[in-house]
């Protein structure tokens, strides 16, 4: 099935048929929990977050629009919900006693090399330093494969401040990627 489902398939989607919205789960919901991991970090919390997303999704089938790309809206619940959690989380902190070591990239090929597999845990740490609105924007460009209208779009952002936000967000990535080989 392509990002940008066809008419009559939303029309089906809209109209609530179970098989299309199951449809739409299958296609989207490993990309989906992928965006979610990288902006929150921890497993669990990315899959109640993308749980949350396909609920939100369900209860607004009535309002997809025919005429606009179903693929930036999706994500721009996804990026709501997220953000909604973030809020919340900062708002009420909690206390994790057992470290998660499952939140280390998922999708590393077992055969790897170890040199690869310590680029992606530096690449990793740099990404938990940067601010949340640079992340998405970046993790949308580069992960997704998101144009930067369709990100300005999704993050309900100006086209400049959305270029603004990658250019900032490279910027912080490379510095971290620095200063964690320069110490």
């Amino acid at each position: 099935m392509p990002d940008n489902l066809d008419p009559q398939f939303l029309n089906q989607l809209k109209k609530g048929d179970i098989k299309a919205f199951e449809q739409v789960v299958r296609q989207y919901e490993k990309p989906i929990y992928g965006y979610i991991f990288s902006l929150v970090g921890h497993r669990q919390d990315a899959e109640d977050i993308t749980q949350a997303v396909f609920i939100k999704l369900y209860k607004n089938l009535g309002h997809i629009e025919l005429d606009k790309n179903f693929k930036n809206w999706l994500y721009k619940i996804a990026t709501n919900t997220a953000y909604d959690w973030l809020r919340t989380k900062q708002k009420n902190p909690e206390l994790f006693i057992i470290d998660d070591e499952e939140n280390e990239f998922e999708t590393i090929d077992e055969h790897a090399t170890y040199l690869t597999i310590e680029a992606n845990v530096d690449l990793e740490k740099a990404f938990k330093n940067i601010k949340p609105i640079y992340k998405q924007a970046i993790l949308l460009f580069y992960y997704e494969g998101f144009s930067y209208e369709e990100i300005a779009a999704i993050l309900a952002l100006p086209l400049n401040t959305v270029k603004t936000h990658l250019r900032r967000a490279k910027e912080a990535v490379r510095q971290a990627l620095e200063n964690n080989y320069y110490e």
